[in-house]
C-alpha cells in the first residue's frame, strides 16, 4: 500500500507560515513606534533635566528661608530670655537699692553693662530680620549666570559650525544683559571681556556672498560678447584664395623659376612667428569654447554657495587663462571681464573670526565659585 501524506503536518506548516506573513506587518509597526518613542524621549530629556534643576535651586531657596526663620525664632527666644533676666536684674537692683547706699554704685554700673548688651542683641536681631524680608522680597537672580553661559556657549557654536556673526553678536548682548540683570557685583570682570570680543567680532569684514554670486553670473551674461580668435578654417581658406590670386599673376609672365617658385609656394608655407602664437579654432569649435568658460563661472557660483574657497579660486584661475588664451584681448569686452575675474580672485570667501572662548572660561570659573 501507498504512503498516506502527512496532512496535519502540511495544513499547520502553511497556517505557521501565513501567521508569520501576518505578524510581519505588525512587527514592522511596532519597530516604528519604539523608535519614535526613542526619539520622543531624547528630545523629552533636556526639557525633564531643565525641570529638574529648577526643582533644585528652588528647594535649595526654601531650605535657606527656613534656616533664616530658625535663626530668627532662636534669636526671638534668646531676646525674650534676656529680657525676662533684665527685667530679674531690675527687681534685684531695687532690693539692692532699698538694702543700702554702699552697693548702689556696683548695681548701676551692672544694670549699665545689662542695657548694652540688650540693644547689641536688638541690632542683631533687626538685622537678621531686615535680610529674612530681602529675601523674601527679592527674588534670587543666580540663574541668569547660568543663562549668560549658555548663551555665550551658543554663539561660539554660531560662529564655529555655521559662520553666522550676526547671530552671535545677538546672542553675545543677550548674555550682557542677563549678567547685568543677575545683580552680582563679580560680573564685571566678564562684560568686559564680552565686550572687547563683541568689538573684535564687529572689526571682521565678512564677505557680501550674494553680491559675488551676482557679479559671477554677470560675468557669464558678458561672455556673450567675447570676440574669439579666427578659426583655422577662416585663416587656411584666405591664405589659399591669395595664393591662387599670387599664382595668376606670376604664371601671365610665363617665367618658368617664377612658376617652379609659385609651385613651391603652393607647398610650402614661411612663416615668422611673433612670440608665443594665438590658438586658432576649428570651424565651429567657439561654441564649445564658450560653454567650457560658462561651466567655469557655475563653477565658481557653487563655490561661493558652499564656501569652498579652493574651489572658488581654481575656478576663477581658469577662467583667466581661458580669457587669455582665446579671446581678443583688443576688445573692451575682453578687458573688463579679465579686471573683473582678477578682483574677484582676491576676495576671500571664508575670512578668519576671533574665538569667544575667554569670556565663556572666566563666566564658568565665576559660577563655580558662587556655588
Amino acid at each position: 500500500m501507498a504512503e498516506k501524506p502527512d496532512t496535519p503536518k502540511i495544513l499547520s506548516e502553511i497556517s505557521k507560515s501565513n501567521t508569520a506573513k501576518a505578524k510581519t506587518p505588525a512587527s514592522r509597526q511596532q519597530q516604528k513606534a519604539r523608535r519614535r518613542f526613542i526619539i520622543v524621549a531624547m528630545l523629552f530629556l533636556p526639557a525633564v533635566a531643565g525641570v529638574v534643576f529648577l526643582t533644585y535651586q528652588q528647594v535649595q531657596l526654601r531650605r535657606e528661608l527656613l534656616a533664616f526663620q530658625q535663626d530668627s525664632q532662636i534669636l526671638t527666644q534668646t531676646l525674650t530670655g534676656q529680657e525676662i533676666q533684665i527685667q530679674e536684674l531690675q527687681e534685684q537692683l531695687a532690693e539692692s537699692l532699698q538694702s543700702g547706699p554702699a552697693e548702689g554704685e556696683s548695681t548701676q554700673q551692672l544694670g549699665t553693662n545689662v542695657n548694652q548688651e540688650i540693644l547689641a542683641i536688638r541690632q542683631q536681631l533687626a538685622e537678621l530680620q531686615n535680610r529674612y524680608t530681602t529675601a523674601e522680597s527679592e527674588p534670587n537672580l543666580q540663574w541668569k549666570l547660568l543663562e549668560a553661559e549658555y548663551l555665550i556657549g551658543l554663539a561660539g557654536k554660531k560662529l564655529q559650525l555655521e559662520r553666522d556673526r550676526a547671530s552671535a553678536l545677538a546672542l553675545m548682548q543677550s548674555a550682557d544683559s542677563a549678567l547685568s540683570q543677575s545683580g552680582n557685583s563679580n560680573v564685571f570682570a566678564v562684560r568686559e571681556v564680552i565686550s572687547r570680543e563683541s568689538a573684535q567680532l564687529r572689526a571682521v569684514q565678512m564677505v557680501d556672498l550674494e553680491g559675488v554670486y551676482l557679479r559671477i553670473a554677470n560675468i557669464a551674461l558678458q561672455a556673450e560678447n567675447i570676440n574669439l580668435l579666427n578659426s583655422m578654417r577662416e585663416n587656411f581658406e584666405n591664405r589659399r584664395n591669395t595664393e591662387s590670386a599670387f599664382e595668376e599673376v606670376e604664371s601671365s609672365q610665363g617665367s618658368f623659376l617664377n612658376a617652379t617658385l609659385s609651385f613651391l609656394r603652393s607647398i610650402f608655407v614661411w612663416r615668422k612667428w611673433d612670440g608665443i602664437p594665438e590658438a586658432m579654432l576649428a570651424s565651429g569649435q567657439d561654441i564649445y569654447i564658450k560653454q567650457t568658460f560658462e561651466l567655469m563661472l557655475e563653477q565658481a557660483k557653487l563655490a561661493v554657495v558652499s564656501g569652498d574657497q579652493n574651489l572658488y579660486q581654481t575656478s576663477l584661475t581658469n577662467a583667466m587663462d581661458w580669457v587669455q588664451r582665446y579671446a581678443v584681448m583688443d576688445t573692451v569686452a575682453a578687458e573688463t571681464i579679465l579686471t573683473e575675474i582678477n578682483e574677484l580672485a582676491g576676495i576671500d570667501l571664508n575670512p578668519s573670526l576671533p574665538l569667544i572662548n575667554e569670556s565663556l572660561s572666566l563666566l564658568r570659573r565665576l559660577i563655580a565659585s558662587e556655588q
